[in-house]
């Protein structure tokens, strides 16, 4: 028996070295494809940092155009107006009446979004008082108070408070980017 084990020993006994280098080599193939996969996760995680600073980029620069003095329509043709003007006899006689006409012009188109705005709630309110007033004779103030507010009101509401406090604070709440994609962790 001694000598059939003593046979083994000394036939398997080479592959041994080469059975500690094949767990070596396993050991480091796992090590490698371990930080192959770290690579990635952290590549994936480097495009959507720089995806959400390509994004809050994108959102300064749009609200620094948003900010930017619309220049006056009418400002711009009496410039032009001026270079035409000049050296003829029309001078001041036709650049300070076009230049009050296109002012005037200038704050109309100024006020359209905020008079149809405060028409609109003046209006919704002016509706609520009335119908508050005949509802208050007939059911008393607290029952009118709470009959005149409905469904339709808070859709009003939300509409505003939406349109207001819209997109970027949508973004702050739902992750904080412009980016369509939910990360969890």
């Amino acid at each position: 028996m001694l000598e059939i084990l003593s046979f083994i020993t000394g036939f398997l006994g080479p592959a041994v070295p080469q059975l500690f280098k094949w767990f070596e080599r396993k050991q480091e193939f796992a090590h490698e494809l371990a930080l192959m996969e770290l690579r990635l996760k952290q590549g994936a995680q480097e495009h959507l940092w720089r995806m959400e600073e390509t994004s809050a980029r994108a959102d300064i620069a749009e609200m620094q155009t948003l900010r930017i003095p619309q220049q006056s329509f009418g400002v711009q043709i009496l410039d032009a107006a001026k270079e035409w003007v000049t050296g003829t006899r029309w001078g001041a006689a036709v650049i300070v009446p076009a230049f009050y006409l296109f002012a005037l012009l200038d704050f109309i188109t100024g006020m359209v979004r905020p008079v149809v705005t405060y028409a609109a709630f003046g209006f919704y309110m002016v509706y609520k008082w009335t119908l508050f007033q005949s509802m208050s004779v007939a059911q008393g103030k607290e029952a009118a108070i709470l009959a005149t507010w409905s469904e339709q009101d808070w859709a009003v509401l939300l509409l505003v408070l939406g349109y207001y406090f819209g997109q970027r604070t949508m973004k702050a709440v739902f992750g904080g980017s412009t980016n369509t994609t939910r990360r969890d962790g």
